[in-house]
């Protein structure tokens, strides 16, 4: 058992242990390392200005480098890390081409946000190299959707990335050599660590058996991304004291893809689902590329936002109508159930027992077709007033099977079985879906907040039932005239 984390910060050597452990990345950077180049403005992982740099040890080797944000971040989620702050981006004497072009064209005027801009940029530059491909504005624009710049103007700094010479770029592998830190973290892989301080201890596991064996963890926090937490701990809503992070659990970062089914390990970052869902669930895909920030996603984890059960959650009204599965396992014995069965029906309400964790998520390939909708004040970001989820099965122009899950309406992510029945062996046309949307009067009981009022989300809710049906028309090749005949 180790008492303390092992973390790289720009190839040097930490060894944390005690307090230093619990603070967040960028407070550790900033107050005990002085590496201030590293901003905090927002606190919530919003602005970027925080953006920073980090490579996972993946049993073998280190991982692909990929941004997040250290504001939100916590030093005990760094375990056999290599983190590379926007100090670490240049060579002894050469500053990194991305720095170079946001001089020449002029990118920073206050310059608070500037260095997670360029933080943001370098890991293009990175995946560019290492996936050759070429950059142009939509990649560049891609990449800072998490950096929020408040005076210069993004048109300069769009230039800027785009200008960036790739030929100049010296991979993070070839700036720093991982061996050392490879030799270490494997002597390490087995080895559990157990901090405590004062009132605050963390335990991370590197197996779920050892996780199980160590005792009772039921009063104990699991975190997964943690991206959620780590605003409320920020904001004083929450007291983290007792946590279990799976962080150093290997197998839980896995993807399995076959034939049948998708199997999404408790640690597989968003933008590893967002890639794996390409091709059998394209509609899934796309939500996500826009669902949150590249540093959020890539932290944040599909059965984190799952277990979270926000009304609001962004993925599970995809989850709810796609058959999704859901893997608990308490040490002893491991069960699948439903996704169904898994929402009881109140306000964060789940089939979680105190001794279980959610360790995968099964979605299954059962060709349907999907259509994901959410409406938000910013496209971007943003959470969401009303979501909706429909997954359909037709022969011809008959509906053999449908299936609607909507958030934002009700204590948790919805499926509405009244719409369902009245759709399922009916003919594509707008009227029957005009009356059918009628039914969301009484089904939906959404709440009125700082996001919509009840009668605003009940109206989304019934409008893009109708956006559905049109939509589907389209796509079928007839005109909506037609189709409302």
């Amino acid at each position: 058992m180790r008492k303390s984390i092992i973390v790289y910060i720009n190839g040097v050597r930490h060894e944390l242990e005690g307090k230093a452990a619990f603070e967040t990345v960028a407070n550790y950077l900033r107050y005990t390392k002085g590496l201030t180049g590293t901003k905090v403005v927002c606190s919530e992982g919003d602005c970027g200005a925080c953006t920073v740099l980090l490579s996972r040890f993946d049993g073998e080797k280190m991982g692909r480098v990929r941004t997040i944000n250290s504001c939100i971040s916590f030093m005990y989620l760094l375990d056999r890390c290599h983190l590379i702050t926007v100090e670490g981006l240049k060579k002894v004497d050469h500053l990194h081409p991305v720095q170079e072009a946001m001089m020449k064209h002029h990118g920073a005027q206050c310059g608070y946000c500037t260095p997670g801009i360029v933080c943001s940029l370098a890991s293009m530059t990175e995946d560019a190299i290492n996936d050759h491909i070429e950059i142009d504005d939509k990649k560049v624009k891609n990449y800072l959707t998490g950096n929020l710049c408040r005076c210069t103007g993004y048109e300069p700094i769009i230039k800027a990335g785009v200008a960036t010479d790739l030929e100049k770029v010296s991979t993070f592998s070839s700036l720093y050599g991982h061996a050392e830190m490879v030799k270490e973290f494997k002597e390490l892989s087995s080895v559990d660590v157990a901090i405590e301080s004062q009132n605050k201890k963390v335990f991370l596991p590197h197996s779920y058996q050892a996780l199980f064996q160590h005792g009772n963890h039921a009063n104990m926090k699991v975190t997964s991304g943690a991206t959620d937490l780590g605003v409320l701990v920020n904001k004083g809503k929450i007291d983290l004291q007792e946590i279990v992070s799976l962080n150093n659990i290997q197998e839980s970062y896995q993807i399995e893809d076959s034939s049948k089914e998708i199997i999404i390990g408790a640690k597989a970052s968003l933008t590893d689902v967002e890639k794996a869902c390409e091709k059998d669930f394209p509609e899934f895909s796309k939500k996500l590329h826009v669902f949150a920030s590249p540093q959020i996603k890539n932290k944040g984890t599909l059965v984190g936002n799952l277990v979270n059960a926000s009304p609001i959650g962004d993925t599970i009204p995809f989850l709810r109508v796609s058959g999704a599965k859901v893997v608990l396992h308490n040490g002893t014995n491991s069960r699948t159930i439903a996704i169904d069965d898994f929402f009881l029906g109140g306000y964060k309400e789940l089939d979680l027992k105190d001794d279980e964790i959610v360790t995968k998520i099964i979605l299954p390939k059962n060709n349907y077709e999907f259509k994901l909708y959410k409406v938000s004040i910013r496209k971007d970001l943003d959470i969401s007033s009303v979501s909706m989820a429909i997954a359909y099965k037709m022969d011809g122009d008959i509906f053999t099977d449908f299936k609607i899950g909507i958030g934002g309406v009700g204590p948790t992510v919805m499926r509405i079985s009244s719409i369902e029945k009245a759709i399922i062996g009916t003919t594509l046309d707008q009227n029957t879906f005009k009356k059918v949307a009628k039914l969301l009067d009484t089904e939906i009981k959404p709440l009125s907040d700082i996001r919509g009022s009840s009668d605003y989300r009940k109206l989304l809710s019934h409008n893009l039932l109708l956006k559905f049906c049109d939509e589907v028309i389209v796509e079928s090749g007839k005109t909506l005239s037609e189709a409302s005949v």
